[in-house]
């Protein structure tokens, strides 16, 4: 299944005892509807905060319950900030974990003087800055290619490999104050995404070089003042498998906005 959803009032994916969880209500739901315990897993875990558009998760049933019946009843009964956009029925050896080749995030920022209030929980909003778009887009390259991202990641991860491949990564210029950031990669250590983009943040206002950032990619270590933005600028918009397409007949991810609107 392919889902999306609002990460403003959960504490990220995973199951989390005592703590709303996305993975939990999925689970309960479906669960409820096949009439057995579902053992449900995603390609990843999201933190609490960040949202999707693109999740995609995989379990085992014995149920016969058509496709279409079984789609209709998941976004009948999930809360309203969780949808399933696509099921389909998969090999009974895939893993939407293990089997994952590349994830694709995204990460919206405003930096206009009229943020919309409504847009709080879904865009990063720093304050009012003139971007240096050379200098934006020369640190983004800095990160394409296969490194050692040790020091872009948060302790608490049981991860042993710390080298990751970043296939792309860009921002773009949305207008009226809007940008956003785009990065595809193997995989993501934990936090990874969000302190790239914030020592990358750092050096467009000045409290850092784009040496520094060399610095940190070439000496594996975790330093003290990095900084991580904030999660609810963060989607994750889509999984790419290598014998399965997951997304066949969904449109490309649509954003609960349209920058040009404001």
């Amino acid at each position: 299944m392919v889902i999306e959803y609002d990460g403003t009032n959960y504490a990220g994916w995973q199951i989390q005892p005592g703590r709303r969880n996305v993975q939990a209500c999925l689970v309960d739901v479906l669960s409820t509807i096949l009439n057995h315990p579902v053992n449900l897993r995603a390609s990843g875990r999201t933190d609490a905060g960040v949202h999707a558009l693109g999740q995609v998760a995989n379990c085992k049933t014995t149920s016969s319950l058509p496709l279409p019946i079984l789609f209709r009843a998941l976004n009948a009964n999930l809360p309203d900030d969780i949808r399933v956009i696509n099921l389909l029925e998969a090999p009974f050896s895939f893993d939407a974990r293990k089997d994952a080749k590349k994830k694709q995030y995204m990460y919206w920022i405003y930096c206009g003087s009229h943020f919309p209030v409504f847009l709080r929980h879904y865009v990063y909003c720093p304050g009012d800055f003139t971007i240096n778009w050379p200098l934006l887009r020369e640190c983004v390259q800095l990160f394409v290619g296969t490194h050692d991202f040790t020091s872009f990641s948060a302790s608490g991860s049981s991860a042993v490999n710390m080298i990751r491949e970043i296939s792309r990564f860009e921002a773009k210029d949305y207008g009226s104050g809007f940008l956003a950031f785009t990065v595809e990669g193997n995989g993501f250590l934990y936090k990874m995404v969000r302190l790239l983009l914030g020592e990358i943040w750092m050096v467009q206002i000045g409290k850092k070089r784009i040496d520094d950032l060399r610095w940190a990619l070439k000496h594996h270590q975790r330093e003290k003042n990095r900084l991580c933005l904030p999660p609810h600028g963060l989607y994750l918009t889509r999984v790419n498998y290598p014998d399965l397409d997951p997304f066949q007949g969904v449109p490309d991810p649509a954003f609960p906005f349209q920058p040009s609107l404001f």
